[in-house]
């Protein structure tokens, strides 16, 4: 039976994903690891006013992983989901991983620094929501790559 040429809508929203949050990543991460203020003014991190200064040093050293780590894990995701290659979905699953696990700390970090009386950002239903709907999109992206292995060479 011959495979279809053309990539099923689960595996292009997919790729969708990733290539968003590359832009997204680069410009809140990335960038803020230079120019913090920018990014913060931008709405894409915490306001230095807002929070205690070790919290904006530790979202520098977060924005300079992300850089390291997840940017090329965004990239080689999305290539090798276009070409169709198992490489793709394997650096899926750990951009996916990871997209799970990011929601959870900063859930929890917030919880934390409250409990402590550090100065953080207060949590607003958007943080609770955004990056719960992330998380979600990351955790059916790994079910639907493992439901449709049979897609990648």
């Amino acid at each position: 039976m011959k495979r279809s040429t053309r990539l099923p809508l689960g595996i292009k929203i997919i790729i969708g994903f990733h290539l968003f949050s590359f832009v997204i990543w680069f410009l809140g991460q990335s960038v803020a690891v230079v120019a913090y203020d920018t990014v913060a003014g931008w709405g894409l991190q915490d306001s230095r006013a807002l929070v205690d200064p070790v919290i904006v040093e530790v979202n520098r050293a977060i924005g300079l992983t992300d850089t390291i780590v997840m940017l090329p894990l965004f990239l080689v995701a999305a290539m090798g989901l276009i070409r169709r290659r198992f490489y793709g979905a394997i650096a899926s699953w750990l951009a996916f991983g990871m997209t799970l696990y990011w929601p959870v700390i900063f859930w929890c970090s917030q919880g934390f620094y409250a409990a402590a009386g550090i100065k953080h950002q207060p949590m607003v239903l958007a943080y609770i929501l955004l990056p719960g709907a992330i998380w979600l999109i990351a955790a059916w992206g790994s079910w639907y790559l493992g439901r449709n292995r049979e897609v990648f060479q």
